[in-house]
C-alpha cells in the first residue's frame, strides 16, 4: 500500500523542511520538487530504517513535470517505535499507543500469555469454592484429572495446574474460579443480545459466572431464551431441535473463552438475528497467521494455555486444532451453511447462518468505493480497522464534525455496510460485511 507520510510525521522523523523542499513548504497539493533527488533516495530510507525500524521503498517520480520523491510503505498490524513511544495510525491521524493496549501488544508479540501473569491483589481466598468443586467434579468424570489432583487442598490444585505458584495467583486462576470475574476483567462476561434485521437491540443478558461454569450458562440462555426450538417426540422423549448445529454453537462459545484477549477492555459478544448468530470475542491470529492458516489443517496455538487445559480436563475440549472442522462437519450435517469468519483488527468473530449470504452483499463488497460518498467511505474504514468505538472517536480519527459523522453512520447502516453490537452505553460499530 502506497502511503504519502503526512506533514506532522516528516516532522517527527527530523526530516527538516529545508532537505526535502527547496522553499518553503505548502501543504496546498501544489507539486514543487526535489533537486539532487539521489541524495534523498539514500538519506531517507536510511532515517526512516535507523528512526522506525521499517523497510520503505523510496524511488524518484515525475508528476507534473517536476521530481518527487515517492515513498512506499506496505501495510502492516504493528506498531511503530519511535524513540521509545509507540505510535498507530487511526484514519488519517497518528496516535500514541499507551497503557493496556501496549502491554497486551507487547505480550502477544512475545507470544506470552497475560493469563499466565500474577493476579494482583487477588487471594486464594477470593475463589468461588463452588466454581473449584465443579472443576474436580467434572475432571474426575472423564478421567483426565489425577486422583492425587481431586484429592488436594485448593492451593495444591492450582499448583498442579500451574496456576499459583510462589508470587501467589495467576490471572488464570483468578479467571476461571471468581464468582464474578468481570467486575475486575471485562472481557471475562459475555453480552448475549438479540436483535431485529435493522440492528436494533431488543433485548440483552450478561453471563458473569465463573468462567469454568460460563460454557454452560451461555449454552443455557441462548438455548432457552434466544433461539427458537421446535419439540418433537423420540420414543417416549420430548425433543427440542434447534435451526443451529448446537455442538458446533457450543464449540465456537468454547474458542470465544478459551482464546478471547483478557487483559483489554473490549466485551464479548454472542448477538443472536432472525437469519442468524454472531459470536465475537477481542483476540487475534496467532502472529504470522492468516485466516487460511486457520481454516486449513493446522496444530492448535493457545492464546490461554492454563484455561485452555482445565477446559481439555473437564472434557469440554476433546482434541485441540480440529474444532474448526468439526464446526464445518456439524452444519453440513444439517444443510446450513458453514460458519464465516471475521477476522477484524483485535477481534475475532464467527458467524452461523440459516440460509447462504445474500448476493446483494456480494455487490456492495465489490462496488462499494464507487456507491460511498467520501465521507462515508472515510468513517466506514475507520470502523473496518476496528480502530474507533464511538462517533467521537470516527470524528477525530477522520476530523469531522460528530454531526457529519452521526449522518455518515445513519446511511452506512442503511446499506448494510455497518451494524452495532452491544448496547448504546458499552457497545461498538463495526463492518457489517467481509469486504
Amino acid at each position: 500500500m502506497e502511503s504519502k507520510i503526512p506533514q506532522h510525521t516528516l516532522r517527527i522523523l527530523q526530516f527538516e523542511q529545508r532537505r526535502l523542499y527547496d522553499h518553503r513548504h505548502r501543504d496546498n497539493n501544489e507539486v514543487i520538487g526535489v533537486k539532487d533527488p539521489q541524495n534523498y533516495l539514500k538519506l531517507i530510507p536510511d532515517d526512516i530504517r535507523n528512526k522506525l525500524d521499517i523497510k520503505a521503498s523510496v524511488e524518484a517520480a515525475v508528476i507534473e513535470g517536476k521530481t518527487c520523491i515517492k515513498i512506499t510503505v506496505e501495510k502492516g498490524d504493528f506498531y511503530i517505535d519511535l524513540d521509545g513511544v509507540f505510535y498507530k495510525r487511526v484514519g488519517n491521524t497518528t496516535q500514541k499507543v499507551k497503557g493496556k493496549e501496549l502491554e497486551s501488544w507487547i505480550l502477544s508479540n512475545m507470544r506470552v500469555s497475560w493469563t499466565d501473569l500474577p493476579a494482583e491483589s487477588i487471594g486464594i481466598k477470593r475463589l468461588s469454592q463452588g466454581a473449584i468443586d465443579f472443576f474436580v467434579k467434572k475432571g474426575q468424570a472423564t478421567g483426565r484429572m489425577s486422583s492425587a489432583a481431586a484429592e488436594s487442598d485448593n492451593e495444591s490444585l492450582l499448583k498442579n495446574y500451574g496456576m499459583m505458584d510462589d508470587r501467589g495467583l495467576l490471572n488464570s486462576a483468578a479467571i476461571l474460579f471468581l464468582e464474578e470475574p468481570g467486575k475486575i476483567f471485562t472481557p471475562a462476561s459475555v453480552n448475549i443480545g438479540e436483535y431485529s434485521d435493522d440492528g436494533r437491540l431488543l433485548r440483552l443478558d450478561s453471563i458473569d459466572c465463573s468462567v469454568i461454569m460460563q460454557p454452560d450458562r451461555v449454552m443455557d440462555k441462548l438455548l432457552n431464551k434466544y433461539i427458537k426450538g421446535t419439540d418433537d417426540i423420540v420414543g417416549l422423549m420430548r425433543v427440542t431441535k434447534y435451526p443451529y448445529p448446537e455442538k458446533a454453537l457450543r464449540e465456537a462459545v468454547m474458542n470465544c473463552i478459551c482464546h478471547r484477549d483478557y487483559f483489554g477492555a473490549e466485551l464479548t459478544y454472542v448477538c443472536v438475528y432472525p437469519d442468524r448468530i454472531e459470536i465475537s470475542n477481542p483476540g487475534r491470529l496467532p502472529v504470522g497467521w492468516t485466516e487460511k492458516d486457520l481454516l486449513g489443517a493446522h496444530k492448535s496455538v493457545l492464546a490461554n494455555p492454563k484455561i485452555a487445559n482445565a477446559f481439555f480436563d473437564i472434557g469440554y475440549i476433546e482434541r485441540f486444532g480440529s474444532g474448526i472442522k468439526m464446526m464445518q462437519d456439524e452444519c453440513k450435517a444439517m444443510n446450513v451453511p458453514e460458519p464465516e469468519y471475521n477476522i477484524e483488527k483485535g477481534r475475532v468473530e464467527i458467524i452461523f447462518r440459516l440460509t447462504e449470504k445474500k448476493n446483494k452483499d456480494l455487490s456492495k463488497k465489490l462496488d462499494i468505493e464507487n456507491d460511498l460518498t467520501a465521507t462515508e467511505l472515510k468513517v466506514y474504514k475507520v470502523i473496518a480497522e476496528g480502530n474507533a468505538i464511538t462517533r467521537m472517536e470516527i470524528s477525530e480519527a477522520i476530523g469531522m464534525s460528530d454531526t457529519i459523522v452521526k449522518r455518515a453512520i445513519s446511511s452506512l447502516i442503511e446499506k448494510g455496510l455497518i451494524k452495532r453490537i452491544g448496547s448504546d452505553k458499552s457497545g461498538k460499530w463495526v463492518r457489517a460485511i467481509q469486504l
